[in-house]
Order: structure tokens, then sequence, then C-alpha cells
């Protein structure tokens, strides 16, 4: 009975790291004393607004994981020095943010210090030919579905990437693989709505990726607020015209 506990706890661990994998990011970085330079062990590291956190090493280090992608406020906080936090600080899909902390020491307790992160214009962990699109950027962008979204970007036709059929790339919805098993064609059929981040890689993809061969289409979804609703509505209008057209529905030759 033991030994089948175990190989439960075991299979859903690797489960949940599956279902992780690809869909969240991480924040990581070094913490030391501005004056020094010296790393700081056990500094308390949070994400604001959540349940997320770490506290550094030895050698300063720490590290946050399975951060779901969105732009966050990042606080560390240690005795005998003020409050750093960093704002706006970006999370994208399956990729490390490195946010470094030089907090600087005080005697005086309830003082601050925040600064706004910038993103680096090289990407060290990423190998991959990879775009991220935002929620934002999809409410300000003239398009109705998913399909239309992932054509605009470069070397990409619909859902066409660099001349390669759809039936050759991984469609995944917060981790999920949607695929007609009877054609391998991808299952697109999301609202606009409902969707935090796009993430789209074109070439160089992880091996974690298989049965593909043109590229990678991550989707997240968005998650509710446990403090107010939300609705949205999609609503389509054109010119007057016929009302019916073509065969009728009740033809036999229909």
């Amino acid at each position: 009975m033991k030994k089948q506990l175990l190989l439960v706890s075991f299979l859903l661990l690797i489960l949940s790291t599956i279902l992780f994998s690809g869909t969240t990011g991480k924040i990581a970085g070094i913490i030391k004393d501005s004056e020094s330079g010296d790393p700081l062990v056990g500094v308390n590291v949070v994400i604001e607004g959540t349940t997320l956190g770490a506290a550094t090493d030895l050698d300063g280090y720490y590290v946050i994981l399975n951060v779901p992608p969105g732009n966050y406020k990042v606080t560390a906080s240690f005795i005998g020095y003020f409050d750093y936090s960093i704002t706006d600080a970006r999370v994208n899909i399956d990729q490390t943010t490195p946010l470094g902390f030089e907090m600087q020491p005080t005697v005086i307790t309830g003082q601050a210090i925040t600064v706004e992160a910038e993103r680096p214009v090289i990407q060290k962990d990423v190998s991959a030919s990879t775009a991220n699109i935002q929620s934002s950027q999809i409410d300000a962008l003239p398009v109705q579905s998913l399909t239309e979204v992932v054509g605009l970007q470069a070397g990409i036709q619909g859902l066409s990437i660099r001349g390669s059929g759809s039936d050759e790339l991984a469609f995944m919805i917060d981790g999920i693989t949607l695929r007609d098993e009877r054609d391998n064609s991808p299952i697109t059929g999301v609202s606009l709505s409902a969707v935090q981040d796009v993430q789209i890689q074109t070439g160089g993809f992880n091996a974690e990726y298989g049965n593909i061969r043109s590229g990678v289409i991550t989707i997240v979804t968005k998650d509710g607020d446990p403090y107010k609703y939300d609705a949205t509505i999609n609503y389509e209008y054109s010119p007057a015209g016929k009302k019916h057209f073509g065969t009728s529905f009740n033809d036999p030759n229909s």
C-alpha cells in the first residue's frame, strides 16, 4: 500500500511539473550590500499581491519559480536595510527575469527604495526565435481570432510558420496541447478576451515539445480577480443583404 501511495505521489509530481512547463516563468538574481558589495544571506524576496517568494542563499542568490506571465512589483526586505522594491518587472512564458538588488544599510525603519525594472537588451536564457505578445497588445490590434494575432508576426502566414503546414506546429493552452488527432491540425477556438499572454517560437525550441517541426505557439489564459467581476462582449456587424442565400436548409440536396 505504501509503495502504491509513493508511486501515485511521484506521478502527480511529474504531471504538475509538465503542466507548469511552458506556461510560467521565473525571477532570479543576486542581492548585495550597496556599500561593501558582499552578498546578503537570508533576505526575503516577495512578489507583491501574490504568495510567491524566496530567500537568498549563502551566495546572496534567490529564485522564484512558477511565476505566471505578467508585470509585478518585487520587494526585498532585510533587518538593518531599507526595503528595496522594483516595479513593472515583466515575466514572460518559459523565461527568466533577472532582478538584482543592492540594498542600503540603515538604522531607521519605515523607509523604502523603489525603482522601475529595465528589460535587458539580450535575454541570456533564450536560445530560440521567440515573440511574446501581451493581452494589452492584442487589445490594440484589429483582430478577431488567435490565428490573426499569430499571422501578424514576421515569417508567419495564418498558422503557417516559415512555409510549413499548421499540422507541423504545437498549439498549447495552459500547458495542454490542443490538436485534432485525425489530421494533427491545431484547435484554435479560444476567445481573445481570455488570453493573458501568447508566445510564438519559430525555431530553436527545446526537446520538451515533441511531434512538431515548424514552431510552438503557447497561450496562457487569464485568472479571475477575486475582488471584482469582469466581462467582455465581442460583436460583429455587416451591411444589409439577403436574409437567405444558396440552397434552402430544408432542400433534400442541401
